[in-house]
């Protein structure tokens, strides 16, 4: 399978080395790229909920210790929601993950540079 970070960095490369195996991976390539950009701003807008569910937890213990019971209250229902909002993101981020490996899966490896371009070894030989 191919790595995603050449993929991501140089489609172009893989588009041109695949056409040598006669296989179009350009749109493939399009759609991989598409959602890994999905896959990682879902990871990083999951990564900063759970960074404030922790910061809240921290306040709630504070505010509890305090007296301020309204206060940690409030805080606690700002929690739940984002666990409901973090639930979601990691399922739409495994959706994308999910779809990103069955198409990562429909690319053939690149062949050697010193391969020639042809649909089988038929097409070297008539050359």
């Amino acid at each position: 399978m191919l790595n995603i970070r050449l993929l991501r960095e140089q489609p172009d490369y893989v588009t041109e080395r695949l056409r040598v195996k006669n296989f179009d991976a350009a749109e493939i390539i399009r759609r991989i790229n598409t959602l890994d950009v999905a896959r990682r701003n879902s990871q990083t807008e999951l990564d900063n909920i759970l960074s404030e569910q922790n910061t809240l937890a921290k306040e709630i213990g504070a505010l509890m210790k305090s007296g301020k019971r309204d206060e940690a209250e409030v805080a606690k229902s700002r929690v739940a929601s984002l666990k409901e909002e973090s639930k979601s993101l990691e399922e739409r981020m495994n959706r994308s993950a999910d779809e990103l490996n069955e198409l990562l899966v429909q690319l053939p490896n690149l062949p050697h540079s010193s391969v020639p371009a042809g649909k089988s070894a038929e097409d070297i030989l008539n050359v």
